[in-house]
């Protein structure tokens, strides 16, 4: 407890510098945050339309397949072993789904019935790279017209997610060697305004860690108050932006985000916010310790 008391008693004597390192922090665990927060929704995003039909084959309209013809079909498909889902649209389906999309417009719907919409046939691959040997299959099969290929849009998706998270890393990890650098900055600092105190306390015996404690604290202080901080104020960001995340993405269920997910991120937070204070503070100190 009295190294505690002699942390904070050091941070009370040097309020600006605590603010400093503190806002230095919450900058870099706020980046933290917010990054995890948009890699999960750009994971969601992508699971969404990896799992939506990514190649549909339509047949001559307003005839539909018999049941043996859509199960051969689904045979040959289903050997390749890549099969995510298959599904069958009839003619009476796709007008529903029409109707469904135009209710608002009763002038598209009086010139549109089931027998002018072709059947479809939908399927989605358990992976990208097998798309292309589906998608070849089912514009064989009998009686195809013509097929709808969706396999530039996921990939567009995952080179988005791919460059999202390089450029997040990025910038976290310059903003993780900024904080180190000015925590370092700072208790060097304190260590020299308190060097003949040190070298007293050297001189009867005191250890190195003794002399590293309070710091250490001091420093784990500097972290855990940012990575708090930098996490309460992504999550109020968050909640501000739900309605707008809403609107651009209704049909993708990105939020609310679990609160289990949130415990999680502001633990992982608090815990790098201790490795990073203390790292930093270790560093600081050791280098005085060495002379």
């Amino acid at each position: 407890m009295s190294v505690i008391k002699t942390s904070f008693k050091q941070i009370r004597r040097t309020p600006y510098q605590a603010l400093a390192a503190v806002m230095v922090m919450f900058l870099t665990f706020f980046a933290i945050s917010c990054f995890a927060l948009i890699s999960l929704g750009s994971n969601r995003v992508l699971q969404y339309f990896e799992a939506s039909p990514q190649v549909i084959a339509f047949f001559e309209k307003g005839k539909d397949l018999s049941a043996g013809e859509i199960e051969v079909i689904k045979v040959k498909l289903e050997t390749t072993g890549q099969l995510a889902d298959f599904k069958y649209v009839s003619t009476r389906e796709a007008e529903a789904i029409y109707r469904e999309k135009n209710k608002d417009d009763p002038l598209l719907l009086e010139l549109v019935n089931y027998k002018i919409l072709p059947p479809s046939i939908e399927i989605s691959a358990k992976s990208i790279d097998s798309l292309p040997k589906l998608k070849q299959l089912l514009e064989t099969s009998p009686g195809v017209e013509d097929i709808a290929f969706y396999e530039d849009v996921v990939n567009s998706l995952s080179s988005w997610l791919k460059n999202i998270r390089f450029f997040g890393l990025g910038i976290i990890s310059f903003l993780l060697a900024q904080s180190i650098l000015i925590v370092i900055t700072l208790i060097g600092l304190k260590i020299l305004v308190k060097k003949e105190e040190i070298e007293v306390l050297k001189l009867i015996g005191a250890s190195n860690w003794f002399i590293r404690w309070p710091f250490l604290f001091e420093g784990i202080f500097y972290g855990t108050s940012g990575a708090f901080l930098g996490w309460g104020a992504a999550y109020l960001l968050l909640l501000y932006t739900t309605p707008l995340i809403i609107s651009w993405f209704a049909d993708i269920n990105l939020v609310p985000v679990p609160p289990a997910i949130m415990l999680m991120l502001l633990v992982a937070n608090l815990f790098m916010g201790i490795i990073v204070g203390a790292l930093a503070s270790f560093l600081a100190v050791h280098r005085f310790l060495r002379k």
